[in-house]
Formats: C-alpha cells, sequence, structure tokens
C-alpha cells in the first residue's frame, strides 16, 4: 500500500523521555484497556510503507505475549511476518499509544489463525493538550476537500460535525471509501465561512460509527490538525468565535 500514514514517533529518548511508560503493570493495563475497548490497532511496517489494522485478542503477560487478530488482506499479513522491524500503534481516550517490536509471529487464538508479539518493555503514551470544540451549523454545513490517501486521483468531500483548533470530526457518507487511522489527508481544504480557507494536512487519529436520524451506515472519523500555521489556527478560532457568537444572540 502506498499511501501517506503518521510518520512514527522519533525514537530520540530526549524528546520523549517524558511520555514514555516503562512501569509494567502500567504497559498491561494499558493494552488491556485497548483491548476491552475494541479500540483498532495498526501495525507498520516496512518503514512505514505497509500496514494492517488489526484488534487485540489478549493481552498474557505470564508468557510475555500480546495476541492480535489477523488483517483483512492476507497478503499484507504474509509481509508483515516477513518484517524485522513494526511499529505498533493505537489511540485510548484520545492518547496516543505505540511501541516497537522487531517480530510478528503466527499462533492460533480459540482455534483461529492469529498473531503474536511479545509485550513491550516500554511504550510512549503522548497526550496533546485539549482543545475546545464547537459543533459546526446544520443548516449550512461546513466541509473539508481532499484527495484519498489510496487513489490520489479520487476526491473526497466530508462534512464537518465539529471543529477545534486541534482538528475537526468528519461525518463519511455510505458511499464514501473508508480512512483508517494513521492516515495523513493531504492538501485538505476547508472553507470557512466569513474567515476563510484553510489548507491543511488532517491526521485521522480515531474511527467509530455515526448514527444521525434515519442513517446508521455513516462514519465518524476524528481527525488532528498536522502542524497547523498559527495563522490558520487563528483562522480557526475566529471561527468558533462567530459561531458562538451567533447562538448566543439566538438564545
Amino acid at each position: 500500500m502506498s499511501a501517506q500514514f503518521s510518520p512514527p514517533l522519533a525514537g530520540d529518548a530526549l524528546d520523549y523521555e517524558r511520555y514514555q511508560v516503562e512501569s509494567r503493570f502500567e504497559i498491561v493495563a494499558l493494552l488491556r484497556a485497548i483491548a476491552e475497548s475494541r479500540t483498532a490497532v495498526t501495525l507498520y511496517f516496512n518503514q512505514g510503507s505497509d500496514f494492517i489494522v488489526s484488534n487485540i485478542l489478549d493481552v498474557n503477560p505470564e508468557f510475555e505475549a500480546l495476541i492480535l487478530d489477523l488483517g483483512a488482506d492476507a497478503a499484507a499479513n504474509r509481509r508483515l511476518l516477513d518484517a524485522t522491524h513494526v511499529t505498533v500503534i493505537s489511540f485510548l481516550d484520545n492518547i496516543r499509544l505505540q511501541f516497537h517490536v522487531q517480530r510478528v509471529e503466527e499462533t492460533v487464538h480459540e482455534q483461529l489463525p492469529a498473531l503474536r508479539i511479545r509485550l513491550p518493555e516500554a511504550l510512549v503514551r503522548l497526550q496533546r493538550r485539549n482543545f475546545y470544540r464547537v459543533r459546526t451549523p446544520v443548516v449550512k454545513p461546513i466541509a473539508a476537500a481532499f484527495p484519498y490517501p489510496l487513489q490520489r486521483d479520487k476526491h473526497l468531500v466530508m462534512r464537518i460535525a465539529d471543529l477545534s483548533c486541534g482538528g475537526v470530526a468528519l461525518v463519511s457518507a455510505e458511499t464514501d471509501p473508508a480512512l483508517l487511522p494513521g492516515m495523513l489527508l493531504q492538501n485538505c481544504r476547508i472553507d470557512l465561512p466569513e474567515v476563510g480557507v484553510l489548507d491543511s494536512v488532517l491526521e485521522v487519529r480515531n474511527v467509530a460509527n455515526h448514527v444521525e436520524g434515519a442513517r446508521s451506515k455513516q462514519l465518524r472519523y476524528g481527525c488532528q490538525f498536522v502542524s497547523l500555521p498559527p495563522a490558520l489556527a487563528s483562522a480557526v478560532q475566529r471561527y468558533i468565535t462567530r459561531i458562538e457568537r451567533a447562538r448566543a444572540q439566538r438564545q
């Protein structure tokens, strides 16, 4: 797969030392929380150019094992088994968790094929500060337009359900192709009425079902701005302020 994805966190301990978790008890607890919440786990390999999306099936500290479901692509699963450096990324309560393993092995879990990796001795837990988020108007909705990462000549337009200086929530139509956690949405254009057009990069952080009225097959993508310039962050804040003022005047 040739899509562009969020790069793994740098291995520089000076940059990420304060985010590193080395407590075995805490690592096991975090991994079990991901498993219990059924949050997707993405495994990147071949220098980030290849990946599978999986789920944690079992956390077994007694055998130093983390059991994962197979990815949907059988060929990608085979390539993963040959990889010598794998980056594992997931999100828990909007906190990015990441660790590295040297190899992935085949195993059997509850009589079904599965993947096994060694429990990490350390992981990085990176939490960004929270931003005030505002729901966007329903009558005159705003949208994000961007090339589909897996097919650059295909453009998607998704409605923005809410917005903050940190990111947006996108709602897909039933016919839209799926986005995956970690995808980078390059050349994303967001037209903010009476403020201007934002040209930005969004990183898909999480995916959830979105139920609205009679529609029940939509997906909601939580996305984060990547290195949003201060001028564009100010434009987002101006738009949020304008929305809040308009709502206050109607009350």
